[in-house]
């Protein structure tokens, strides 16, 4: 979506979603299969494909934060959510922004739907002026494209009327992330759990939501807990590496949990120690250039997005080493390369 910036300079261009420029599109995509749809985060929702979507209504939105019409079409899909979420149909939308710019802009516009970033969808789409949406049908072809702020409510009305979508559960419901989260912490993958509860809605949280996401944030502290007694055990027996790897498990898990607070203090105090900072550096180059290595080795298997978003996560979890910096110039390359 990088060619969408440069509409920025040129507001009136966007703006006119029910204007000529925009309505010289319509047509171009209506009738033919989606293209399928990729997103380096999402936030609200696990990650989706239309693919897994089939058999339901899905609206596919691309926008940017910088999009004074986007803005103003935001509380419009917000209520489309509420009013059509129980019927089934979904409601993603897509822009290229950086997570950092993006999460707390849907925290701050109260985006109770899917919301996919880093996303380069729209180049398949044609998309030249946001915001711009597309109605996807139960057989997964285009039937409606527009301005969410013109004509989107009967479009999703008509094919809940023409093809009423398959009853299959909706897994971007709260009560559905919240059934994974329960599912990793049962098999003890802390580390995926403590991500699927970051994907719960922070907006419109009910009663019984609420009261399992703490239970699950308790789960999670008293797991770090136990992460930050195996990094002391690691310590006595002289593994420090292994002791900083517990340590930042501890941290991550259960962020705003006081082993939380007392393992990023052990952290910094092994960091500090002549003795150890040596084996925890060497061991953390090892660790992030194995990562990459396993990285290439599968990477023709792999979507460039998936790519990008594995790059990210070495850059993410080792900045510091070789294999880190190596990793976010790849990343950067290809980015740069992105028609």
């Amino acid at each position: 979506m990088k060619h969408l910036l440069g509409v920025a300079m040129g507001l009136a261009a966007v703006v006119v979603g029910f204007g000529t420029a925009q309505a010289q599109m319509v047509g171009q995509i209506v009738g033919k299969e989606a293209p399928e749809i990729q997103a380096q985060y999402w936030l609200n929702a696990p990650a989706l494909t239309l693919a897994a979507l089939r058999g339901r209504v899905v609206v596919v939105e691309f926008w940017a934060t910088w999009c004074g019409p986007c803005r103003q079409s935001i509380p419009h899909l917000v209520e489309l959510d509420k009013q059509y979420r129980p019927r089934g149909v979904v409601i993603i939308g897509l822009t290229d922004e950086p997570k950092a710019t993006v999460e707390p802009f849907a925290r701050q516009m109260q985006m109770t739907y899917a919301v996919g970033g880093g996303s380069s969808s729209s180049r398949e789409y044609g998309v030249r002026g946001i915001p711009r949406v597309f109605v996807v049908d139960p057989s997964g072809q285009v039937v409606w494209e527009g301005h969410p702020m013109g004509g989107l409510d009967q479009a999703i009305e008509e094919q809940l009327k023409k093809m009423p979508p398959a009853a299959v559960a909706d897994e971007t419901t709260p009560a559905a992330i919240l059934d994974r989260v329960g599912e990793e912490i049962a098999k003890e993958n802390y580390a995926a759990a403590a991500e699927w509860l970051d994907k719960v809605p922070e907006t419109n949280r009910d009663a019984g939501v609420k009261r399992r996401v703490e239970g699950y944030r308790a789960a999670l502290a008293k797991a770090a807990a136990k992460s930050l007694a195996q990094a002391e055990r690691h310590v006595k027996d002289g593994a420090w590496y292994e002791a900083s790897v517990a340590l930042e498990t501890a941290a991550r898990i259960a962020p705003r949990s006081e082993a939380a607070k007392r393992a990023e203090a052990r952290l910094a105090e092994l960091m500090a120690d002549e003795k150890a900072r040596p084996v925890i550096e060497q061991g953390r180059e090892a660790a992030a250039a194995q990562t990459l290595a396993d990285l290439d080795g599968r990477a023709d298997q792999m979507e460039p997005g998936e790519i990008l978003k594995a790059l990210d996560d070495v850059v993410s979890q080792w900045p510091d080493t070789k294999a880190g910096r190596d990793a976010a110039a790849r990343a950067e390359k290809m980015r740069a390369e992105e028609p």
